[in-house]
This record gives structure tokens, sequence and C-alpha cells, in this order.
């Protein structure tokens, strides 16, 4: 229980106490849950925030220090009060900013040793989400309408040609280049020190000046920005991607979707 990180898979092999009956032990799977052991300065942080928040949500500080303390697996929550989002399975999601009584909250599990989560869209699992709702309702308001879903992940792509100097390894480089575009487009994922943050805007110009900085660039020409929201179709070229809901959160394409072309001498 006291583990800061999970035990890789095939950390456990034996028995505290050996037992004649059993035979092997195998371990397949990292482990998960737990927390780690509580410190003076966790203890007080825990206590203030009790004696603030009584136990109850009211405020959106209260359901997202509340949720933060009891899922040590989830990294951060926002809380969103009179908003109504539904993400609509197979139909159209419902999302209203003007929903008198219901309370939406999105949530970021922890990414730290936990290898089977996409970095660049890190969703919170449906069973720890439904606990969460359950969790929340003995500690709201009865008038209380409770949505908690994951966040909207709209993702941003570039299109461009580009020119590399004398002598450079084109398959190499270009390669190197889109693994850098989604390092900068989403930095949280790799652990480069930047918090995941919702809303936000990209501009076109900024990502030209990422791009021509890189030591083995000479010039780029052609480049155009693309946005996709979920399942609508990709945006055509603009010069600027703003998050479209409070809820979303702009990440970058898969490396290999960054079409970058090369010109030739």
């Amino acid at each position: 229980d006291f583990l800061s990180a999970e035990l890789p898979k095939g950390s456990i092999t034996k028995l505290v106490t050996p037992d004649a009956a059993v035979k092997k032990v195998v371990q397949p799977y990292p482990t998960f849950g737990g927390r780690e052991k509580e410190t003076a300065d966790t203890f007080y942080m825990w206590v203030s925030e009790r004696l603030r928040h009584k136990n109850r949500a009211i405020t959106l500080w209260d359901y997202e220090r509340l949720i933060l303390e009891a899922f040590p697996q989830i990294y951060k929550v926002k809380c969103l009060n009179h908003t109504h989002y539904e993400p609509g399975d197979g139909g159209k999601p419902i999302y209203r900013e003007a929903a008198p009584g219901h309370v939406t909250i999105v949530t970021i599990p922890n990414l730290h040793n936990h290898n089977a989560i996409d970095p660049l869209r890190p969703y919170t699992n449906l069973g720890d989400l439904d606990l969460i709702k359950n969790f929340l309702e003995q500690h709201v308001s009865s008038f209380v309408r409770l949505h908690v879903y994951n966040p909207v992940f709209e993702s941003i792509r570039v299109d461009f040609k580009v020119k590399f100097f004398a002598g450079t390894d084109e398959t190499f480089y270009k390669a190197l280049l889109q693994t850098e575009l989604v390092n900068f487009l989403s930095p949280w994922a790799f652990g480069e020190g930047k918090d995941i943050s919702f809303g936000g805007k990209i501009y076109k110009s900024s990502l030209i000046d990422f791009v021509e900085e890189q030591p083995y660039v000479d010039y780029v020409t052609d480049f155009k920005l693309f946005h996709k929201i979920g399942e609508e179709p990709e945006s055509s070229d603009t010069d600027e991607v703003s998050a479209s809901k409070a809820i979303s959160i702009l990440v970058s394409a898969k490396a290999i979707d960054h079409k970058i072309e090369m010109i030739a001498e």
C-alpha cells in the first residue's frame, strides 16, 4: 500500500511464507491501486482541506479536492457548474453551458508508470468513473444532476514541405521531426515538465517557427494546420486552433499522421 510507483510485471515471484501447496507464483501485469504512506505534510494538507469542505461538495474546489483525496489514481479534475455534458455513445453528444442544476466532472488519470494508457489521450477507465460518481453522490445535494466523464481530446495535425540541410539523412530526420512535433504539441505526455491543461490555443506561426528552429531544417513551405474534434470531420487549413469546449484538451495527432514532404534538390 505504500509504494510511490507500481511494481513492474514479474516483480513478485514467491510467497512471503512458503506454502507447499503453491507450486509457482506469477505476476503477469503491473500492480495497481494503493497510495503512498502519509507524511506529516500530506496529513496537514488533508486536515486543512477537510476543515474547508467539511466532507461536502458545494463549491467547485470542494468537488475537485474530494475526488483527488479519495482516488489517488486521478491526477487532475475539472468541475464545471451549470454544465451538462454527455458523450452520447453512438449518437450526438450533449453539451450545454447553461444548464442550471447540472454539474459536470471530467478527470485525467495519473500517467506515471502506467504504460497501458495512451499518453496522448489519457482516459480514466469506466469503472473508476462510476466509482467517482457514486462517491460524489454521497456528498452533494440531492438536487444536483451529476455527470462524470472523460475530457474531449481535440487533435492537431500539420502538413508541410521541408528542405533539410545537405548531407542530412532525410528518412531519419523526417521521423525525428514528426516526433518533435508531437513533443512540442503535447509536452505533458512525455515528462517535459509541462502540466496538462484544459482549453488553450495553438497558432500556425508558432509551429512554423518551431520547425524552422530545428538545427537540421533549412526552410519550410506550404505549411497547413488542421483541427479535429472527436469523430467530426477534420477542419480545413486554419491559422489557429482553439479548444471548442471548456472540457476539451488540445493534443497532437500521432507522429505518423503529421504529413511531411521532402523538397527535392
